[in-house]
Formats: C-alpha cells, structure tokens, sequence
C-alpha cells in the first residue's frame, strides 16, 4: 500500500516532463541541422565550368564542382556540385586510358527541370572543349561549349 499517492505521481509526472523537454530539444536540435544542410548557400567550388549554346548560357551553363578535375590516365572521379545557383548537379569525370581527353557526364535538376551534359576536353588539361546537353526535353541535345573558368565570374 502506497501512503504517500499525491507525492508519487508528482516525482511520475516531474520525471515525464523531463524526458518530454529532452526530448523536444533533441528535436528541435535534429530538425534545426537538418534545416541547415537541406537549406544550402552557394557552395564552395573547386573548378566552374561554362557552357555556351542551345539552352545553356548564363546562370543555367554555369557549374561549379567539388573536388578536382583528373589528369592521369584511367583515372575517375565523382563529382558533385551546383548549376544555376543552388541547383545539384552529380556526374563523373573520366579520363581516357591513353589519357588523350578527360571527359565530364553530369545529371543535373534546375528550376524543377533535368538535365544533362556530356563535354570532353583534349587533352585533360585544356581549359576549353566541346560536347553536348540535354534540358527538359530527352534526345534533343544541343551542342555546347564548354570552358573551365574560375569560379568568381558567376553569372
């Protein structure tokens, strides 16, 4: 038999208010990072690339990476970056085996869109080369130019 009932429940409902503030906070911790990752500013970039012709100029040809663009022969990379401000773009960057040309595929959604690009320079280090896109409309790619600029000249 229970002789204190009144104080029982008080420490049962002092300890639930506890774990129920912890457990806000931890929420609103988690939810506040999630925020913060989701919500990108510009990111950093490594190497820009822009691209000239068909829907492609301005903010929309303009993409910035992480990472560095290969040189060796063989190598891959995976890239992962920005188009038209904070638009996500993920492609990969390979070059050839006789390491004659790197050549960058990418997938990218702007403004709700997908899109694609498919651009190759010879040799891996030239800062201009030539490819093709794709935007909004499949198997209607245009032919782009693309030069590696640095990353401050933005549109």
């Amino acid at each position: 038999m229970n002789l204190y009932p009144a104080l029982t429940h008080h420490q049962t409902a002092r300890r639930a208010s506890a774990r129920s503030k912890w457990g806000s906070a931890l929420f609103v911790f988690i939810a506040t990072a999630a925020l913060a990752l989701a919500v990108a500013t510009p990111a950093r970039a490594d190497f820009c690339i822009q691209l000239s012709g068909g829907p492609f100029s301005g903010d929309l040809g303009f993409f910035r990476f992480k990472g560095t663009l290969p040189k060796g022969k063989g190598a891959v990379v995976t890239l992962k970056g920005r188009v038209a401000g904070l638009s996500p773009v993920f492609g990969t960057a390979t070059v050839a085996k006789d390491g004659t040309f790197v050549e960058i595929g990418a997938t990218f959604i702007a403004d709700g869109t997908q899109g694609q690009i498919d651009v190759s320079f010879f040799p891996p280090t030239a800062a201009a080369g030539s490819g093709g896109g794709d935007y909004g409309a499949y198997g209607a790619g245009q032919a782009v130019t693309a030069n590696i600029v640095a990353c401050t000249l933005e549109p």
